[in-house]
């Protein structure tokens, strides 16, 4: 084999290397996301439910207005947590996917 193509092989294998690890790091990071997104459903559900407990319960059209705003303001709330969660989520995701390619340059063939 000459020169070449020995440096071929060996570029072809880290680039490949470097790819594995990253499909690797991006679905541990995506079954993440996955996780969050089905509790977040969950929680929302529950607090829904539990809403419309309250509200069939309530006597007065006072007390329903007033149940009704805690949970506009609660999932509010919930939700600009849960999108900064996943803000953080996917720039973790971008960074975990770049990772492995660090250090990796192309290099003009002799």
């Amino acid at each position: 084999m000459t020169q070449a193509t020995e440096k071929t092989e060996a570029a072809l294998k880290t680039g490949m290397d470097a790819v594995m690890k990253s499909f690797g790091a991006a679905s541990k990071t995506a079954q993440t996301i996955g996780v969050e997104w089905v509790d977040f459903t969950k929680q929302s559900f529950e607090h829904t439910v539990a809403t419309a407990e309250k509200l069939a319960k309530a006597g007065t059209l006072g007390k329903a207005m007033e149940i009704q705003a805690e949970y506009v303001k609660g999932s509010y709330e919930r939700g600009l947590a849960q999108a900064a969660t996943l803000r953080d989520l996917y720039a973790a995701l971008a960074k975990d996917v770049a990772k492995p390619f660090e250090g990796l340059t192309l290099t003009k063939a002799a």
